[in-house]
This record gives structure tokens, sequence and C-alpha cells, in this order.
């Protein structure tokens, strides 16, 4: 018979994942699915082919050049084209398309008079990324035509193509894209969701592992496992799991930085470490939840409360200086807000790994206090009968 401590603990945990199917699902299955699936959801990098509607009231060789353009865009696809404003504003309402372009009736004549016509594009900013995508293609598309126009116009009083090219863009603006150059959204979103679900799922991990302990009376014969220590008991049994995910997590940075041509622009070690913290961070979170209320069906309550909106609130998204106090406020206390930050400069902006130095603390910190605070608590009242049963 094995001797309690330690690795009694890591052998015990590992015996109930090989008999309990769900359990083993939930930890190994789950997590990887999730994983493949984003960056399956991502895999175009940028949104391709949204359909816009072109209400061309003018019917000229000019509209059908500038729809031509529009269409030749990578983001845009023009999916229908009528002079009827009627069925514009049906087809936007009803989500056929994204965006309506109405170029109006004597855009020629307007042209050719030296004048500037206006084209209108109305777009649906409840979609905000597709709003953001199309908005972009479609002004470099105008913008392409207009300046050929004024091009066309210059050389037609004589001036050189060189002049005319300063004339038509008199004053050119030289904007550089730092970071994310080609606005790849598996690095805004998909390299920022997955910590977003670990997290969840950490935390939710370690009250399954903690809880049902509790919830089904057997938490004494844990303790005895451990040799009556209930740091071994915690930390024995959370290993298996906090492997597992810093393993999963690390072939996530390996896929995304080689897999998909996203590389590390700063140091992989600090990335490395920052993972190891989080996934700590995690599961010192959710044993604190269970310990806190010891009760599984209510830890996992308050684990949704505190994960599922935290993506959210992590400054990731909408700017975390723009939010209220209180929002702020509730950022600070998710690990994710520090996790971010530290994933942004490190991998994708080469920022000195010195730059990093107060993010690890911050993550450090929610590692200790939660698991100290977590085996405090369970010391206290866990492993008294009182405690067991609660579902």
């Amino acid at each position: 018979m094995q001797q309690p401590g330690f690795f009694a603990v890591v052998a015990r945990e590992w015996r109930h994942l090989l008999r309990d199917r769900s359990d083993a699902f939930f930890v190994f299955g789950l997590p990887l699915l999730l994983g493949l699936l984003l960056v399956w959801t991502f895999a175009s990098a940028t949104p391709r082919g949204l359909p816009v509607l072109v209400l061309d009231q003018d019917g000229s060789h000019e509209s059908r050049q500038l729809t031509r353009l529009i269409d030749a865009a990578p983001g845009v696809s023009v999916a229908q084209r009528t002079p009827i404003a009627g069925q514009a504003w049906e087809a936007l309402e009803t989500r056929q398309v994204y965006g309506v372009v109405h170029i109006p009736r004597g855009f020629t004549d307007e042209l050719v008079a030296g004048r500037r016509p206006t084209v209108q594009f109305q777009h649906n900013a409840q979609y905000a990324t597709h709003s953001a995508q199309l908005r972009r293609d479609v002004q470099m598309a105008v913008a392409t035509f207009s300046t050929a126009v004024e091009l066309t116009a210059e050389q037609r009083q004589g001036r050189p193509n060189p002049y005319a090219l300063d004339a038509a863009q008199p004053i050119p603006v030289a904007s550089e894209t730092l970071f994310n150059e080609s606005l790849d959204y598996q690095r805004f979103l998909a390299a920022a969701l997955w910590p977003a679900v670990l997290q969840m799922v950490l935390m939710i991990t370690a009250v399954a592992a903690v809880g049902r302990e509790l919830r089904d009376g057997t938490a004494q014969r844990w303790l005895d496992v451990a040799g009556g220590g209930v740091t071994t008991a915690v930390v024995a049994k959370l290993l298996p799991y906090a492997v597992f995910y810093f393993v999963l997590s690390v072939g996530m940075l390996l896929w995304l930085s080689l897999g998909r041509s996203i590389p590390v622009a700063g140091s992989v070690w600090v990335l490395v470490v920052g993972l190891a913290l989080l996934v700590a961070a995690g599961l010192s979170l959710g044993l604190l939840a269970v310990a806190l209320v010891r009760n599984y069906r209510m830890a996992l309550s308050v684990t949704a409360f505190y994960t599922a909106p935290a993506f959210a609130f992590a400054g990731h998204a909408f700017p975390l200086a723009s939010m209220p106090v209180g929002a702020q406020v509730w950022a600070a206390l998710l690990p994710l807000t520090y996790w971010l930050p530290l994933q942004n400069q490190q991998w994708l902006a080469g920022a000195p790994a010195s730059y990093a130095l107060g993010l690890l603390g911050a993550l450090a910190l929610y590692v200790l206090i939660p698991l100290v605070l977590g085996l405090l608590l369970l010391r206290r009242r866990g492993f008294s009968p009182e405690a067991w049963g609660a579902r």
C-alpha cells in the first residue's frame, strides 16, 4: 500500500480521472476542443467578403467603375446592386447586407463639372467588427477612385504626372500600423479569448476537484491520504491539472506563433512564466471560491459570476481608461487584466522583459493571496463534518 503523502494524493486524483470519464473529458477534452474552436473560428485572420449593396441611382460608366473598385476590396463583396432605395433599406434591415453604398443621381455630371459629389455609405454599426472593416475598405476604394478622377482632370489641364499627383493629394498622410499590421483577428481576439476561457476552466476545475470531496463527504479520507497536511492535500490534488493546463497553454502559444505565423517579438520566457502564474492563479481562485462557500453548486455559481464577463472588463475589447470607476475596480480584481497587457507587450510589441515585472508581480499575488486564504479557510472549516454533503 502506498505511503500517505504528496504522491499518494496525486495518484488518488489520477485514479479518479481514470474512473470518471465525464470529469476526465471536462479536464482534458473540453479545453482542447475550445482551443481548437477558437483557432478554427479565426482561421481567416481578417473578415473577408462581407456583403454590401450598391444603391446606384446614376447608372453610369463611372458608377459601375466605382462599384468594381469596391467589390475588389478584400473585406467587401458587392452582393446586390439596385437603383431602388426601398430594396436597399430592406436588404440592410433584414441583414442580407451589412452596408449600403449610395451613388446618387447626377454623380457623373458632378465629376465632369469639376465638383466633388458625395458617396454615402450607411452601415449597420450594431456589428462593430463588420462595420469597421467595411468602412475602412469602402473608404479606401472611394479614395482610390477619387484620386484617379482628380489625376485625370489634372493631366487634362497639362500637368505632368508627378505634379498632377501632388495636386490630387496635396497633403499625404503617412500612417503606420504597429504590432498588428494586417489587423489580424487571430492576434486580436483568438490569442486574447483563450486565456479568458482558460481562466474560467481553471476555476471550475479547482472547484470541482475540491468541491466533490466536500459534497461526497470524502474530505477526511483525502486528508488522511495526504498524511494530515492540508497544504499537501490541496497542492497535490491540483498539481495534475496545473501541469496539463500549463502544457496546453504553452502548446497554444507555440501553435499561434509557429503554426499561424504570429512570432513572439519579445521574451518567450516571460510569457512562459506568465502562463505558469496565470494557471496557478486560476486554480487558487477556484480553491478560494469553494473554501469560502463550502458548497459545490454555490461555488460554481460564484465562479461563473466572476469569470464569465471577465473579458469585457479586462480592457482588451474596450479601453479600460474609458470605463467608469466601478468597472475599473472590478477589472483590477481579475488576473486576466494583468495577463493581457503582458501578452500584448511581450508577444506582439516586443517590449523589454523588464516592463513585465509589475504585471508578473500582480499575477503572483493572485496566486499567493487566494491560495493562502483558501488553505486557511479549508483548514478551519472544510474538514469538519458539518461542511460535507452540501451540493
